[in-house]
């Protein structure tokens, strides 16, 4: 997460956007840089409103405007399916490494999943606790040059951003049904992705 006090601006980062890159590149230029442990750089729109917010306001630093990145829903999937199948996940409870990623994206849908299937929801990462939109400025991944050039504007400086955590290429086959549940499941993970569209 960053926080650019003159802007105005807090940055969001939620895994699996690309934003390890976008921080690496702006982080010379924040007030504010939160990169460890990851539950303080992935810090949430309803964490960051309940207790971040109120402090830096307490510092004078008021009306922040919430920056986030979302992904087309299977492709973040599939980057986390990627990501949780690398040799070094080999043995732990999360690792992917023996799973398809239809067996991946069908057990994450269940209401309890098994470890190896538990990342979280996009939709509880960028609203508040009551279901309530929290972000100001959301940005698809796959428009990031958007992105850049919207803090390019508003930062006055150049940004050239470098790929960062890229996992190894696997399989990403879907069947129709599993799609089919995943679409209406979890449904506003793809409406939130497409009213970033710009």
């Amino acid at each position: 997460m960053l926080v650019f006090a003159k802007q105005k601006l807090v940055l969001l980062s939620m895994p699996k956007t690309g934003t390890t890159a976008l921080e690496e590149a702006l982080a010379p230029k924040a007030d504010v840089v939160l990169r460890n442990p990851p539950n303080l750089k992935h810090t949430t729109a309803h964490r960051f409103d309940k207790y971040l917010r109120p402090y830096f306001e307490t510092t004078g630093t008021k009306n922040l405007e919430v920056v986030c990145v979302v992904r087309e829903p299977i492709s973040w999937l599939g980057s986390w399916f990627r990501y949780r199948g690398r040799p070094e996940k080999n043995g732990q409870p999360n690792s992917t490494k023996n799973r398809t990623f239809d067996e991946f994206v069908d057990e994450y849908q269940k209401g309890k999943p098994q470890r190896w299937a538990q990342i979280g929801k996009p939709e509880e990462f960028i609203r508040l606790g009551t279901g309530e939109m929290h972000v100001d400025h959301l940005f698809q991944y796959e428009q990031l040059d958007k992105l850049v050039t919207f803090f390019q504007d508003r930062l006055k400086t150049r940004i050239d951003l470098r790929e960062r955590n890229v996992s190894p290429l696997r399989d990403l086959s879907l069947t129709e049904k599993t799609e089919a549940k995943l679409r209406r499941k979890r449904a506003t993970m793809f409406t939130d992705w497409e009213s970033a569209f710009r």
